[in-house]
């Protein structure tokens, strides 16, 4: 299977980035054709999202997008790998950039929290090739091989990957005034989280971007990359800055609810460009692992 992927890589690497996203597009698309059990996946949850005034007919239209989108993205990251940082610049629009000035003004480094939205591996890069250094942090993928295509991509790009549970190592970089990256939008029973309303729903969502906001003082900035033609957006919020008035309980819930607000209303604006096949609300209040025998770490990507 690795060496199907490798020959993909080769061969679209060299292709001009519409020419990928044509192809990705159109490939997209056959994944919707022929994965039924994800396509059924992706309807359920825009009706749990959006509920019945969904139509039919719009849902499937979404459904269909979304596995485009996700087609798109897989093709652009072998053209991505191989474009400069002025080639990037001139297909990645800014929005927000005075949020990070904001966020970094006061010292203590910036949590920069996001979505599998857009193309999201644009995200590292964009905030490379505006300067600014830090590191993202990422879950291990199960098969190695993939998992090395992507982070050395990065890795050519100047981004460090951290791997999940790198509490020093995030806190140090915090320390000294840089970014962390994550994307804590999946439902992972593994690491420690709490229950929010997400889409008015209870989900449970990873404690780790408030528990380090809360820790050394840093502001939680969301931030995302949305396709817009063949172009992208990079937009930065508002920071989110910890309240350290309050319970450390009371605390978390706050920032980790204030996020996931943002992070949904991105979602609600462009519901065909996050990944919707995950299984978002498959934990259910009163079931959520007992703490003691959860990993322990500070996010998830």
């Amino acid at each position: 299977m690795f060496a199907g992927f490798f020959a993909m890589r080769t061969a679209v690497r060299w292709l001009p980035l519409a020419t990928a996203q044509f192809f990705g597009a159109c490939l997209g698309a056959c994944a919707y054709a022929c994965l039924p059990g994800y396509r059924r996946t992706v309807w359920k949850h825009l009706r749990l999202a959006f509920g019945p005034r969904l139509s039919t007919t719009t849902c499937h239209r979404i459904a269909l997008r979304v596995f485009m989108n996700l087609g798109k993205t897989a093709m652009e990251w072998f053209v991505l790998d191989r474009l400069t940082f002025a080639q990037l610049r001139r297909i990645v629009e800014v929005h927000g950039l005075q949020h990070i000035q904001q966020a970094l003004a006061k010292g203590r480094g910036m949590i920069a929290v996001s979505a599998h939205f857009g193309n999201w591996e644009v995200l590292p890069m964009a905030f490379a090739f505006l300067g600014f250094q830090g590191g993202i942090l990422a879950r291990r993928l199960r098969y190695p091989e993939y998992q090395h295509f992507l982070w050395s991509m990065r890795r050519r790009k100047g981004i460090t990957t951290y791997d999940r549970g790198s509490f020093k190592d995030v806190t140090r970089l915090l320390r000294q005034n840089q970014i962390v990256g994550m994307m804590p939008d999946q439902d992972i029973d593994s690491l420690d989280g709490i229950f929010v309303d997400f889409f008015n729903l209870p989900a449970y969502t990873p404690v780790g971007p408030a528990t380090l906001a809360l820790l050394t003082g840093a502001s939680i900035v969301p931030c995302f990359i949305t396709r817009v033609g063949r172009r992208f957006r990079f937009t930065l919020e508002a920071p989110i800055a910890s309240d350290r008035t309050t319970d450390r309980a009371t605390a978390l819930h706050a920032l980790t609810q204030q996020w996931s607000r943002v992070v949904e209303s991105h979602i609600r604006c462009y519901p065909d460009q996050w990944a919707w096949m995950h299984r978002r609300w498959k934990t259910l209040p009163g079931t959520a692992p007992d703490p003691t025998q959860r990993q322990s770490a500070v996010a998830t990507g």
